[in-house]
């Protein structure tokens, strides 16, 4: 039967992590995930269902066992205890099942994988990046990083620092393992028996952990240290100097179908090595960057018939009930009906196909602040089922045109219909976008309406971004264009933790580059890039406002300027959401730092926002509390979405404590006024 897993899931310590990383954590992907790892003969989750109940169907909707675990005192020891009771009796009942997958970043269960790794069971350790125990870690057979199984982006985040420590480890561990084969005379060693080698030494390491779907595509990056062969369509590898003798000396890769069926990118008649690393980056196709913004949308787990019967249904039920129920109400409604019917369409589907027609303002909500928890009708501009459909399935024809990107009728078509036959429905598409005066035609390229190529030049809340760009002077000796703007953008992650004030010089020269670029319509350069290095040149200048010059005042516009432009419905929340949790507790704190207060406790590498939200706006110091509230206002007002969910984030921590509740509700009184 293959390799069989069991999967146990301390499901409070990732759901908690999730909520307070502002990460939608799907069940769904990471099951996906472990499906590719073998076949989950079981699946169990331990967590007190009455806290997070949202989640609950998609848990029961991929099978997983719910074992209910009471919130009292102990409550977190005694999920740890159950946790490792049933996973030492299935070891022992179950002697077909090879591996065991623990998922969570508690060290506590360090012990338990040991005991697990005596009775010869293989282990799988999954937990987020930056609260995993490197104890846990080290105990495991691997270590995959949860962000890694579940697809998410990591572009440029608070974590960049340790992405980039992690990498290099990365690469000293190839070496070593290079070295022990080389020892053995297995050179060039296939491409699998390396890894498992480097696995043998260090059991936390996964490409999957540094972005790469595949082994192979890490070795690639990795490319000055190693040279690749290719033999009957397998991979092998020996390092950089290795000179090749008999039959090796023929077979240099040269982008071969190798065994995993993947075809390589490099296309040097050479064995790649460092003097053919230059160059290996291939800028993506128009379909790879549609593919991105699809997947940024969360739409590729949706296919084309699911997508379109939900929205048909959610528009018969709100036409025949108009106002009569919220969304939350119709979407279990809906869930209900398909189970009924034998489909397996979450809970979790069926809100990101509600999205589609959300973000295009297909529902209306009566005055009242659009919410899951209000009554909801259709916009009464739509008049049809086919219009309504329509307007849904606008929404990513519309991101790809705020991307910046150019419009391919037939890529769009494939991507959105699975037929590149039917662009007249693209056109359709377009001329909805155009009639709404969400985008206009010019010259034959479409773009957002405004004065220029940069629709958001006026926006209120960027203002102090914008003047800062346009009063940059780039060194004539600069090359100029966005590829320039993109290599200086790099340097700014780099530089971030070492220095601020270097850091945003670079952000900001780079946000020049590429505003040049895209007002000159230069192939490549676009708008998405452009809110990038505008969001990071925001998230340092605050940082040097506030941390080094003591500037609280003026840094909080480019606090304000961040979470404007970062937006939960927006493709920068995917790829920053790295920083959102530091952004928002700085941008908190700072209010006792203004005053000349201590800070205290709240530390910021032990609190979270949710709960220097409750501190600040309980301080017996009632300065303090006034300027929490206006600058929370200020936050209200430029992405309503985030203090949103801060304050479900204090009802999920602390729901039975009346003060949190109350700080809840005042975050939510701010949202409606």
């Amino acid at each position: 039967m293959g390799n069989q897993l069991a999967v146990f899931i301390d499901f409070e310590n990732i759901a908690l992590w999730a909520e307070q990383e502002f990460l939608d954590f799907e069940l769904t992907s990471l099951v996906e995930y472990l499906q590719a790892r073998g076949n989950v003969a079981l699946i169990r989750a331990y967590g007190d269902w009455s806290r997070f109940s949202r989640y609950r169907e998609d848990l029961m909707h991929n099978t997983v066992d719910l074992i209910q675990i009471f919130s009292v005192r102990a409550g977190k020891n005694r999920a740890d205890i159950r946790m490792a009771l049933d996973a030492l009796e299935t070891a022992i009942q179950r002697p077909q099942i090879d591996t065991f997958v623990i998922v969570s970043g508690d060290s506590d269960f360090g012990p338990l994988v040991v005991k697990l790794r005596e009775y010869g069971k293989s282990t799988l350790g999954i937990g987020p990046r930056e609260v995993t125990h490197p104890l846990l870690v080290r105990a495991c057979d691997e270590f995959v990083y949860i962000e890694a199984a579940l697809g998410e982006l990591v572009e440029d985040a608070h974590l960049t620092e340790s992405i980039a420590g992690d990498s290099e480890a990365g690469r000293q561990l190839l070496l070593k393992a290079l070295r022990q084969h080389s020892q053995r005379n297995e050179l060039p060693v296939l491409a699998a028996k390396l890894k498992q080698t480097m696995l043998g030494l260090d059991g936390s390491f996964n490409e999957a952990n540094y972005g790469f779907t595949q082994f192979k595509s890490w070795l690639e990056q990795n490319s000055d240290l190693l040279t690749l062969f290719v033999k009957e369509f397998q991979l092998y590898v020996a390092p950089a100097d290795y000179a090749p003798t008999g039959d090796w000396a023929q077979r240099p890769w040269e982008g071969q179908p190798v065994s995993n069926g993947a075809t390589a990118t490099v296309a040097a008649a050479l064995p790649v090595t460092a003097a053919g690393a230059e160059g290996m980056a291939v800028k993506p196709s128009l379909r790879q960057q549609y593919n991105q913004i699809f997947t940024r949308l969360k739409m590729t787990s949706v296919d084309f018939a699911t997508r379109r019967d939900v929205l048909r249904d959610i528009y018969r039920e709100l036409v025949e009930q108009p106002g009569a129920r919220t969304t939350d109400d119709l979407l279990e409604s809906l869930c209900d009906r398909y189970e009924a019917q034998g489909l397996i369409r979450s809970k979790t589907t069926l809100r990101q196909i509600w999205q589609m027609g959300f973000r295009q303002r297909a529902f209306d909500y009566h005055a009242q602040v659009a919410s899951v928890h209000v009554p909801v009708w259709i916009n009464e501009e739509i008049d049809s089922e086919a219009a309504f459909v329509q307007r849904a399935e606008s929404g990513f024809v519309y991101a790809v045109i705020n991307a910046g990107l150019d419009i391919d009728k037939a890529e769009l078509a494939t991507i959105l219909l699975n037929d590149a036959e039917h662009t007249e429905y693209i056109d359709a598409l377009l001329a909805d976008l155009a009639e709404r005066g969400l985008i206009v035609e010019v010259d034959g390229r479409f773009m957002l309406p405004g004065q220029s190529s940069i629709p958001f030049r006026d926006e209120p809340a960027l203002q102090p971004i914008i003047f800062d760009i346009e009063g940059v002077q780039i060194p004539d000796a600069m090359q100029r264009g966005f590829d320039k703007a993109r290599s200086l953008a790099k340097t700014a992650m780099l530089q971030r933790s070492q220095d601020f004030a270097a850091s945003a010089r670079s952000y900001l020269m780079a946000c020049r580059l590429q505003w040049d670029a895209v007002e000159a319509g230069e192939p490549g350069a676009t708008l998405e890039d452009m809110r990038w290095y505008m969001a990071s040149y925001a998230s340092v200048k605050a940082g040097e406002l506030s941390q080094i010059h003591r500037d609280y005042a003026h840094s909080r516009p480019y606090y304000l300027a961040f979470f404007s432009l970062v937006q939960e419905d927006d493709p920068l929340w995917s790829r920053m959401r790295g920083l959102i949790n530091p952004m928002l507790s700085y941008y908190w704190v700072n209010a006792w730092r203004e005053l000349g207060l201590s800070a205290g406790n709240p530390s910021l590498n032990t609190t979270t926002p949710a709960e220097i939200a409750v501190r600040a706006a309980t301080h017996e110091n009632q300065e303090l509390c006034s300027l929490w509230y206006n600058m929370t206002n200020g936050l209200a007002e430029a992405n309503p979405g985030l203090v949103r969910r801060v304050a479900n984030q204090i009802r999920l921590n602390r729901g039975e404590s009346p003060q949190y509740a109350q700080v809840a509700d005042t975050l939510e009184q701010m949202l409606m006024a």
